[in-house]
């Protein structure tokens, strides 16, 4: 086992056969090795042009998505445009670590967008991408007020990533209509 991994968060991944009680168990306990106040998992199914928030975990009650969750949705058109981090996310594997919402590049965060539909001060945006084709976006977030993300959230956020691929590429394959 690494150093820098929880033991929890290993051992969660040592058996990946039931995508939805990984999921489930993987909001809270990535959320909080990385100190998140609520984390969330957005998967996409590429092909269909299908999305849905499916697995989330709040510190709070009060800090739950305001939004249903219960259906596959298509990816509303202009997205891209509106939330740039999500047209980031379209050809870039690599994690967005945004202390600030607010104050960071408004070409990169549309802070009054995140604001407004996220209520999040501060977030991660983890895509799982592959061949060019989004699968799903990790997204851990403070709500309480703005912070800084470690170069241990980053460690742990980039190992979570990369096993969590294959997961949501599963559950796409088994849950999307």
């Amino acid at each position: 086992m690494s150093d820098t991994i929880p033991a929890d968060l290993e051992a969660l991944f040592a058996d990946t056969s039931d995508e939805d009680t990984l999921f489930g168990s993987l909001m809270e306990i990535y959320g909080r090795a990385v100190s998140a106040d609520r984390c969330l998992m957005f998967l996409f199914a590429p092909e269909k042009g299908l999305s849905r928030c499916t697995h989330a975990w709040q510190a709070r009650p009060e800090w739950a998505l305001e939004r249903s969750v219960d259906a596959w949705e298509p990816v509303p058109e202009g997205l891209a445009q509106e939330d740039p981090m999500f047209g980031v996310a379209l050809s870039d594997p690599n994690a967005l670590y945004i202390d600030n919402v607010m104050t960071a590049d408004q070409e990169l965060v549309n802070g009054p967008f995140e604001l407004e539909n996220f209520k999040h001060h501060s977030l991660v945006h983890a895509p799982l991408l592959e061949d060019g084709k989004l699968y799903g976006i990790l997204e851990p977030c403070t709500m309480a007020a703005p912070r800084t993300w470690t170069e241990h959230d980053k460690v742990v956020t980039a190992w979570v990533q990369e096993r969590l691929l294959p997961v949501a590429q599963r559950y796409i394959a088994a849950n999307c209509p």
